[in-house]
């Protein structure tokens, strides 16, 4: 049985390569050129980096925090004091 289920595998597998006359068709609208769309997707990141990096340097991308006291007071109570926690 196993070797009837590989026998039809590999026949409907074959079918389509029969089917298909030319492997790469150009004028497909389904065809990419990969290569090239790879190159302008490299040159676009690089230049996005570039700006990103002349951005960051520039000087006007600064933080501008006003210093405002915390509400949070100055020693924080542990949530867990020594020997509260109990052995399991």
């Amino acid at each position: 049985m196993e070797g009837v289920t590989w026998g039809l595998l590999l026949a409907l597998a074959g079918l389509s390569a029969l089917e298909a006359n030319d492997l790469v068709d150009k004028d497909s609208p389904f065809y990419y050129d990969w290569e090239g769309l790879q190159l302008g997707g490299t040159i676009c990141a690089g230049l996005l980096c570039i700006a990103g990096l002349l951005f960051a340097l520039s000087g006007k991308c600064k933080c501008k925090h006003s210093r405002k006291p915390s509400p949070l007071p100055e020693k924080a109570v542990p949530l867990i004091t020594p020997g509260s926690a109990s052995t399991c």
